[in-house]
């Protein structure tokens, strides 16, 4: 029997300059994580969904192992580029089904148990995360995060927080104020959570130092804000290549100075784009959504399009939405608040239709893919209903199926068959 051939994947094409900055950025924050542990300082391994401020705000340094999962997607051990050898999230992932962990199950708990259980912590993408004092984790979005963390927790022998989310599924709640219960149960649950992390590391908190940090993360918000509508323009500036590369100073160091220094540059080189009129390809014939978590492992698949003019100008996935008021007498209630306002995972399918359906107007969306993530029941619910919404609104469509991080189920010529054929009904229907 003739050994398996590797999967062929490639990195995405970038079309902005800052995107470029972002890999020296990630590595230099987890040099600096390890230095950080290195001290006797402490750290936490947390969700994604997590309010970085807290951890700031109480010196203590994060990281996220489903960011780390994603980093595993597209590096191979000892940083090689040899395609025989196989990805570290495959390798995290075989680890982990080979003490039980299934197949189909979240390919973010797969590798990061998997990462566990190898033992060695060190043994990995820019020398993995250093070992946590602590976890923090949600109850929200995910129904496997609480079990995933509980898990790791336990292996590594070290106190696990569960903060306890509302969640709102009022249709158009965010033209409207959270209910007064929904606000104090979950200020109570972060209250409770400083408390904790007070206990483990002996760091005491500070008001003052939390509104500074949200300062930072204000500042950062707004900056998202108007790369988002500068993005609008036609030609786009800025495609999803770019965006799910430069999330991360966004969404996993909000509250720090380099994370606001990164985006204010990224700001102006946007702004230059759009008033330059230099887009992603020489002629943009049309544009595209990506709905859903993208496949780390293949993110070439963002710049499939750009042959036939199109371009992915925007996916709703990993949405900054406007902050309420500062708030800094009750800096807590404010993160409270502010979940219930804006925050990710706070409400449900009918609010996040609606969003897409405002995108889709406002972005002038011509198509789109949707990311059918055949591990993560989160997302992949939902996706049959957004294709219907969009069939409505008479928008080409197509589902991508694959894993997050796992490439193993990744059927690419299956993929570019059903991406040439919406391109190709595109350009017809624009009489192209």
């Amino acid at each position: 029997m003739e050994p398996q051939k590797p999967i062929v994947t490639a990195a995405s094409t970038k079309s902005v300059e800052m995107a470029r900055k972002v890999w020296p950025f990630v590595k230099n924050d987890y040099e600096s994580g390890h230095q950080w542990k290195a001290e006797g300082r402490p750290v936490v391994w947390s969700c994604a969904l997590v309010e970085k401020e807290i951890y700031y705000a109480m010196d203590v340094y994060p990281f996220f192992p489903e960011q780390f999962a994603a980093l595993c997607a597209v590096r191979r051990r000892g940083g090689t580029r040899d395609p025989n050898v196989e990805k570290e999230g495959v390798r995290f992932s075989r680890i982990a089904e080979a003490h039980g962990y299934p197949s189909y199950l979240c390919g973010y708990h797969r590798v990061g148990v998997g990462y566990v259980i190898n033992g060695d912590l060190e043994d990995a993408p820019l020398g993995g995360m250093p070992r946590p004092d602590f976890m923090v984790t949600t109850s929200t979005a995910c129904d496997v995060r609480f079990k995933w963390f509980e898990d790791m927790a336990r292996r590594l022998d070290v106190p696990l927080y569960v903060i306890d989310r509302p969640e709102r599924h009022e249709f158009g709640f965010i033209t409207r104020r959270p209910e007064q219960r929904a606000f104090d149960y979950y200020k109570t649950q972060l209250e409770d959570c400083l408390k904790f992390i007070q206990e483990v590391t002996g760091h005491s908190f500070s008001p003052d130092k939390l509104n500074e940090v949200m300062d930072w993360s204000y500042k950062l918000n707004e900056l998202a804000q108007e790369i988002l509508e500068l993005r609008r323009a036609s030609p786009c500036p800025m495609s999803c290549a770019d965006e799910f590369t430069l999330m991360y100073p966004w969404m996993y160091k909000a509250g720090t100075k380099a994370a606001y220094d990164f985006y204010l540059e990224l700001r102006d080189e946007i702004r230059e784009r759009v008033a330059k009129r230099i887009g992603v390809v020489p002629e943009e014939k049309f544009r595209l959504m990506w709905i859903g978590l993208p496949n780390w492992f293949n993110m070439a698949v963002m710049n499939y399009f750009e042959q036939y003019g199109g371009v992915f100008v925007r996916s709703p996935e990993y949405r900054a939405l406007p902050y309420p008021a500062r708030n800094p007498d009750d800096p807590v209630g404010e993160l409270a608040y502010r979940y219930l306002f804006a925050g990710y995972g706070a409400y449900g399918m009918l609010n996040n239709i609606e969003e897409i359906i405002k995108d889709c107007r406002d972005y002038r969306i011509d198509g789109a893919v949707l990311s059918y993530l055949i591990t993560c029941r989160p997302h992949a619910y939902r996706q049959g209903e957004v294709k219907h919404i969009l069939e409505d609104l008479n928008i080409p469509c197509v589902s991508v199926e694959g894993d997050l991080v796992d490439e193993r189920t990744y059927a690419e010529s299956q993929v570019k068959n059903r991406l040439d054929g919406m391109a190709e009904l595109i350009l017809r229907k624009k009489g192209l």
